[in-house]
């Protein structure tokens, strides 16, 4: 009897210890694929990823993960970002993938002033994706949707945000190191996400203290980006703007109907332009336009935030970029010398 139970031990553990040798080194993945990418975010526990690539099929149990990281020190080791395995998917080589550099990153820059129509065109000039594809996610400019494009973003920036406009103005530009194969919704997260944490408490109490919510904050940030190029300017202009503004008078932005017509270089606008019937044509239409017409740098930002109070109604770019003011119209004519 005892040399029976003996036998039976012995076979059971052969057949454990190969049950964990095969989970380990010979069982694959219940992908049936040539290659499985997958990613590590930053600051994801261990738990979490042994969760996330057992419901990806990366992994076929959570456990053998575990304790294989542990057993091995290479919990200790693993890498942020994305990991490619070819077949063999197994346990083993998917650890040791985690253990080596991620797939190699690249640089993308989006520039303050961009429009949603620039950096569609840019991805799409890196031959990251078509254009049509942003525009699809987030919006095109200058358009009313009965029921906008929506990304699923539980950010504070996001609460005043209209339902039937796209995300122009939510992309920070910035220079971003990416993951060459990164999805292009998780690009424009990360950048509405930028945007999102530019945006610190004390801002966020003077925005409050300031009567506007975010969005009207974002609209005039916009604004001031395309009409003037220092912070001293933008920050007098805001004051002319708001000023305009709360009486309900038309702005008269010439950017404004760039983007309702889609005009770029000539900083200049001509009567049809203004003509053109849009909730962007800030001639034709008083108050503030329904959206950003551009992603405005942070600076921008801050001018409409904190406009520096002065006496002026009016304002005019001369042909050197100088900003000219005027606190009557007639003076405002005679500025305009400054334009030829």
């Amino acid at each position: 009897m005892k040399k029976l139970i003996t036998i039976i031990l012995i076979v059971c553990t052969i057949f454990g210890a190969w049950f964990v040798y095969s989970e380990i080194y010979i069982a694959e993945s219940q992908k049936d694929v040539d290659k499985i990418t997958f990613e590590v975010k930053s600051d994801e526990s261990v738990s979490n990823l042994a969760n996330r690539l057992e419901s990806e099929h990366v992994i076929r149990s959570v456990w053998f993960f575990k304790k294989y990281l542990a057993l091995t020190g290479k919990d200790k080791k693993i890498n942020v970002g994305e990991f490619s395995v070819e077949k063999p998917i197994t346990l083993t080589r998917v650890v040791e993938a985690l253990s080596q550099p991620g797939l190699s990153e690249e640089s993308i820059t989006i520039i303050p002033g961009w429009t949603i129509r620039d950096v569609a065109e840019y991805f799409e000039s890196l031959e990251k994706f078509q254009a049509k594809e942003i525009t699809e996610l987030i919006g095109l400019p200058a358009v009313v949707y009965n029921q906008a494009p929506q990304l699923d973003l539980n950010l504070k920036i996001l609460q005043d945000k209209p339902d039937n406009i796209s995300y122009e103005g939510y992309l920070a530009p910035d220079t971003y190191r990416i993951y060459k194969n990164a999805d292009l919704k998780s690009i424009i997260t990360k950048l509405i996400q930028e945007r999102d944490n530019q945006i610190t408490d004390e801002m966020w109490k003077d925005i409050k203290k300031s009567g506007y919510n975010f969005h009207e904050i974002l609209t005039m940030a916009s604004i001031l980006e395309k009409e003037a190029q220092i912070l001293a300017d933008k920050k007098n202009i805001a004051d002319i703007f708001w000023r305009r503004y709360e009486k309900n008078w038309a702005l008269q932005a010439d950017s404004t109907v760039h983007y309702a017509v889609n005009k770029s270089g000539n900083v200049f606008t001509t009567a049809n332009d203004r003509a053109v019937d849009s909730l962007w044509n800030t001639y034709k239409y008083p108050g503030l336009p329904p959206s950003p017409i551009c992603n405005p740098s942070l600076d921008s930002i801050i001018a409409a935030i904190y406009p520096d109070k002065n006496n002026n109604w009016y304002f005019l770019t001369g042909k050197d970029g100088t900003v000219h003011y005027a606190e009557i119209l007639e003076e405002h004519n005679a500025n305009k010398k400054y334009l030829y």
